[in-house]
């Protein structure tokens, strides 16, 4: 396949998931990618719109001779997923013809993009997966004083506080200017989600986003943002992104989309980065 055609592949499919969400108004479609965003974060919004128009129950996926370097192989007659990768290409600069060529071989460099084709570990067989991530191994409380400590590390200051501080913002958390403040009533599940929705808030939106978009658009992504690494780690969340994007009828849709599962892919490696922290200091503890 040729990098056009599958860039008009990507392009329909794109403007299939954007009619989807802005104009039939599909919940189930929206959360869906959502879902898919959580496992494929640090993808390119090309690539992850490709691999989950081929493969929506994709997990993890390799090239061809990227397998057998993990014990694995791909199963006779599987159909690989195409993506783009991008290349580095060198291309001499025109030779001024009354100097000597020796003297003027500068070569530019651009990148271009070649298909490649990459398959999921369901189409594949042989030893099991190594531990791709940190493990949670410290569950709710672990993952949550993994995100405080990103929190921290951003420079932003964290406080739980009586329920009553925050009533009248009728809210579970609020975050302005490098400051987050969440109700201490909630349990460890309800502080995560509620701390990376202020999290991303303060990440996605500063001065001048606050002022210029309107509050659907900014509580949309940000709800959405917590969602995606909610989902990541395997957190339980009855969340329906309450003011979904469906629902916003100025939001620009890719671009939000975009947004978000950046700003989600920086929390979750953010929270991986603490939890590997952590692990080490124990072991390294445990030792002594």
């Amino acid at each position: 396949m040729q990098p056009n055609e599958l860039k008009t592949i990507c392009e329909n499919h794109v403007t299939d998931l954007i009619t989807a969400i802005s104009e039939t108004k599909d919940t189930k479609r929206f959360l869906d990618y959502l879902d898919f965003c959580s496992r494929f974060h640090h993808y390119s919004f090309r690539n992850r719109i490709l691999i989950w128009a081929y493969k929506p129950e994709a997990t993890f996926v390799a090239g061809f001779h990227t397998w057998p370097k993990m014990g694995r192989h791909v199963k006779k007659g599987a159909v690989g997923i195409p993506i783009f990768a991008p290349m580095r290409v060198r291309k001499q600069k025109g030779i001024d013809e009354d100097e000597d060529a020796e003297n003027n071989t500068d070569e530019e460099r651009f990148l271009r993009f070649k298909v490649v084709y990459v398959y999921d570990v369901s189409q594949t067989e042989g030893d099991p997966l190594p531990d791709l991530d940190v493990l949670t191994v410290c569950g709710e409380t672990g993952l949550l004083g993994a995100l405080e400590g990103f929190t921290s590390a951003r420079g932003i200051k964290l406080s739980y506080l009586p329920d009553k501080s925050l009533d009248y913002l009728n809210a579970a958390g609020v975050s302005a200017r490098g400051r987050i403040q969440i109700k201490a009533s909630l349990n460890d599940s309800q502080r995560f989600y509620v701390l990376a929705h202020e999290l991303a808030h303060e990440l996605l939106h500063d001065l001048q986003a606050r002022r210029t978009l309107s509050t659907k658009i900014k509580e949309l992504e940000a709800d959405a943002t917590a969602y995606v690494v909610s989902r990541h780690f395997g957190l339980k969340t009855q969340s329906s992104v309450y003011l979904a994007l469906y629902r916003v009828e100025e939001v620009d849709v890719k671009e939000s989309l975009d947004r978000i599962v950046s700003t989600a892919s920086k929390i979750i490696c953010g929270v991986h980065e603490m939890e590997a922290d952590a692990i080490n200091n124990k072991t390294v503890k445990d030792a002594a």
